[in-house]
């Protein structure tokens, strides 16, 4: 477990105080001690896993590192001040902060915030950690959310439901694709990322007939600004408590809150087409990754609309990347634009299509290692099944 305490001064008696009580409590190494100048660096050289955020005396400078630095801690954060400013409490919870502590009375209130914790711990640990699949497009035209929303489809029917989060701001069409109408988005949750729960996170969903349950985004352009890095992070992880499997549709790689999912996602399906513009974004993309720490044993590389003519040759993509391929979904425009025409997803649609039947694949291949046994064809008679939705 790796643990950190953000100080102004890592000489300041407090800090010696939190980090001993830390070590103790949780029987982990001594935690970092880092100051507010050290502060971006040190967090972005590695996950971590708790992270301990002393106010005083200088809280406008701690919180704009708070809010910096949340997306880099997979944790909880604990903010540390004092109790009796009320705005400043409310500020530090905005920020991201999960916990607000008294320094006047840290040590009984940490014991009683490290308690709590354990105890959701435990009751998460005794339910298998839900997983998080992240789709990027390298480029415009590669149908990448097309294909989120049928694997998200394909994934509901395998773990009953699956959750669905559109995080492209102001052009995201899922709900169009799913023919659904939010009334909630992913703005209104990171408003209230401070006291956001499971149940305001579901209730914010809107729910397809599919199982699928998806969180829209904004789509006024003056809301894009009220999606944050922190409310995001918080967003995927009550995702993953809640849900066996999220899908999420990505934007970009490089915008903070896009990040922040890449960094937490179990898979990220990097989706181009084989034509030069989309191959060069696709390189420039992983070596991106790469810069960022970003494992690469996470990236599957797909090729979507594969077997269009004057393609360039899969051998030659391969040589490029210096990557395998890890799967071709092949091109069915006829297919594919019936379903998203009439907003429902192609996998029930159009379930014995070659384009579905690959989409299914894709999914066995992503479930596969937590499956004791899990042939393809179950898979694909399952998505049958799901036409009584929708034909009945």
């Amino acid at each position: 477990m790796h643990v950190a305490v953000l100080i102004h001064n890592t000489s300041h008696p407090l800090g010696s105080q939190l980090r001993e009580m830390l070590q103790a409590r949780l029987n982990c190494p001594p935690p970092n001690l880092i100051s507010f100048e050290q502060a971006e660096e040190a967090l972005a050289n590695g996950p971590v896993s708790m992270l301990v955020v002393v106010l005083s005396p200088f809280a406008d400078c701690a919180l704009k590192l708070l809010r910096k630095c949340r997306s880099q801690v997979s944790g909880p954060v604990l903010a540390v001040g004092v109790a009796s400013d009320s705005k400043l409490i409310l500020r530090a919870l905005h920020e991201g902060a999960d916990h607000y502590l008294d320094e006047a009375d840290v040590e009984a209130q940490l014991e009683a915030v490290l308690q709590r914790l354990q105890v959701k711990e435990d009751a998460v640990a005794r339910q298998p950690a839900g997983r998080v699949m992240a789709v990027l497009g390298a480029s415009g035209g590669t149908g990448a959310s097309t294909l989120a929303v049928n694997l998200a489809g394909v994934l509901a029917r395998e773990a009953g439901r699956c959750a669905l989060i559109d995080l492209k701001p102001g052009v995201g069409d899922l709900a169009a694709l799913l023919d659904v109408k939010p009334t909630h988005n992913l703005a209104d949750l990171c408003l209230n990322a401070g006291r956001m729960d499971c149940s305001m996170f579901e209730s914010a969903m809107v729910l397809h007939p599919s199982g699928v349950h998806l969180l829209a985004p904004p789509q006024m352009y003056e809301d894009i600004r009220l999606v944050t890095a922190q409310g995001v992070n918080k967003t995927i992880h009550l995702a993953r408590d809640a849900f066996r499997f999220t899908v999420v549709d990505l934007e970009d790689c490089y915008h903070e809150e896009q990040v922040t999912v890449l960094r937490q996602a179990d898979f990220i399906l990097l989706v181009f087409r084989l034509d030069f513009t989309s191959l060069r974004s696709t390189k420039r993309i992983l070596d991106y990754l790469e810069q960022a720490n970003i494992g690469p044993e996470r990236v599957r590389l797909v090729i979507n609309r594969y077997g269009q003519a004057k393609e360039l040759p899969l051998s030659q993509a391969e040589e490029a990347l210096g990557r395998k391929i890890a799967h071709l979904v092949p091109d069915d425009a006829k297919t594919i634009n019936a379903a998203n025409n009439a907003g429902e997803p192609a996998v029930f649609r159009a379930p014995s299509a070659k384009v579905s039947q690959s989409i299914v694949q894709l999914a066995n291949g992503l479930v596969k290692p937590e499956r004791k046994s899990s042939p393809v064809r179950q898979a694909v008679r399952s998505v049958n099944g799901w036409l009584a939705v929708f034909h009945g």
